[in-house]
């Protein structure tokens, strides 16, 4: 019997959700419980597991689309019976403050992953905490429905602490996952994403201006899955790193020490827009500690860039303007509730250390920064990614990375390529 995958509601605020991986192909077959789509509301990223055994028939919203609740997802063959506690139509279809049985239907279907190799049963934010902590599920005992194991259960293995990992490699964590580490000038934020069986030299990606380390997540979450060990700090002036620099020099400073004190070998880099001048430095200083550079819309090889966006950027102040920034970053920016976007302007207002950073980097329409003679000296294998709708920075500027240095054009991606094709970003990685 055919049926239509639709998306349920996963939130009480939710009115919308994005495509971020498919987990099956059309044909292919599937058991209850397995991961079929992953996709991002305006709070978080979700799995949606299958609810009876069956096979993937059709997909009608792609990678990277939005769709409505109640909105078609794809069409599957049910085999056997499906389960009828969590019937996906009346899941997709019933008002969030009116459905009782709503916060069942999360806790078993929205909020579970079941690993049908073992019988594991955790929920997602259990298995980022996990993963960000490279804690093995495998041993802890849920305390949850059936032995699911919850968030608090893999947070009760840093031994009331804070802290998880060995003694003399802490690693602090907060509530929302952030990794820190304490390093001179102050404390420094970053997350990570590590594969179990992780090969290859870890990655670091350095964020571009105004951002932080999330705005790596949908890349850094598709990288995991195809076995790489991801880290992403916080800039300083940024995020919940806790000191600020207004210049490139004192930035790639910070990320040098933060590697170092992680105690990482050889790494690749990466970096977006500022970023990328960052990690060029930071590649000067490590020398054959890094493996590849990649650089992704890099300020730094010319004049040209959208100065308005730098500065509103710098001095926002509501989640309204933000918005719009955002979407002249982005083909396809976050989908983030008002809430949030209120958050974030208000974080960026309260905190101030935009400004000066701004102005160190563009006047008079301007960029103050150029990289191309750091890029050229360099040992290591480097590479430029750049989208076609960039609209901060001309994409024409890859043409002066340098004769040796090849360059990837991603078509319907602007600014942020990571965001609007996590898919083929990723692919350049594996």
């Amino acid at each position: 019997m055919s049926k239509s995958l639709l998306l349920p509601r996963l939130g009480e605020t939710m009115e919308q959700g994005r495509v971020v991986e498919w987990f099956k192909k059309p044909g292919e077959s599937f058991t209850r419980g397995e991961t079929l789509v992953e996709i991002e509301t305006d709070k978080t990223v979700v799995e949606m597991p299958a609810l009876a055994d069956g096979m993937l028939r059709k997909i009608v919203a792609e990678v990277g689309e939005d769709v409505d609740v109640g909105g078609m997802l794809g069409e599957y063959d049910v085999i056997g019976e499906e389960s009828s506690a969590v019937p996906e139509e009346a899941a997709a279809a019933a008002p969030a403050v009116a459905a009782a049985p709503a916060p069942e239907m999360r806790s078993q279907a929205a909020s579970t992953r079941q690993d049908v190799t073992t019988g594991l049963r955790a929920t997602p934010a259990a298995r980022r905490v996990a993963r960000q902590g490279g804690i093995a599920l495998d041993d802890i005992a849920g305390t949850g429905r059936r032995g699911r194991i919850e968030r608090h259960d893999v947070e009760t293995r840093v031994n009331g602490t804070g802290y998880v990992g060995d003694a003399n490699q802490a690693r602090e964590v907060s509530a929302e996952g952030v990794l820190y580490r304490n390093l001179p000038r102050g404390r420094v934020a970053y997350r990570e994403w590590r594969a179990p069986n992780a090969s290859g030299a870890p990655l670091v990606l350095l964020h571009g201006f105004s951002g932080d380390a999330q705005v790596w997540s949908a890349l850094a979450s598709q990288l995991q899955r195809r076995g790489k060990h991801v880290i992403a700090p916080d800039l300083p002036s940024h995020g919940a790193t806790d000191f600020d620099s207004a210049d490139v020099d004192g930035m790639a400073a910070a990320i040098v020490a933060l590697i170092e004190d992680l105690g990482l070998g050889g790494i690749e880099l990466a970096g977006h827009s500022l970023g990328a001048a960052v990690a060029t430095k930071v590649a000067t200083a490590l020398k054959s500690k890094v493996r590849r550079l990649t650089l992704i819309a890099p300020a730094g090889f010319g004049t040209e860039i959208d100065d308005d966006f730098i500065d509103g950027m710098a001095h926002v102040q509501k989640g309204g303007g933000l918005m719009h920034l955002l979407r002249r970053s982005a083909l396809n920016p976050p989908l983030l509730s008002a809430q949030q976007l209120d958050q974030m302007a208000g974080a960026i207002s309260k905190r101030g250390a935009l400004a000066a950073l701004a102005g160190n980097l563009v006047s008079s329409g301007r960029q103050q920064i150029d990289i191309r003679s750091e890029l050229s000296a360099l040992d290591a294998p480097s590479r430029v990614i750049w989208g076609l709708d960039d609209q901060i920075i001309p994409w024409q500027h890859a043409s002066r990375a340098g004769p040796d240095i090849p360059v990837h054009f991603i078509p319907q991606a602007g600014h942020m390529p990571h965001w609007d094709q996590p898919q083929k970003v990723a692919a350049l990685f594996i």
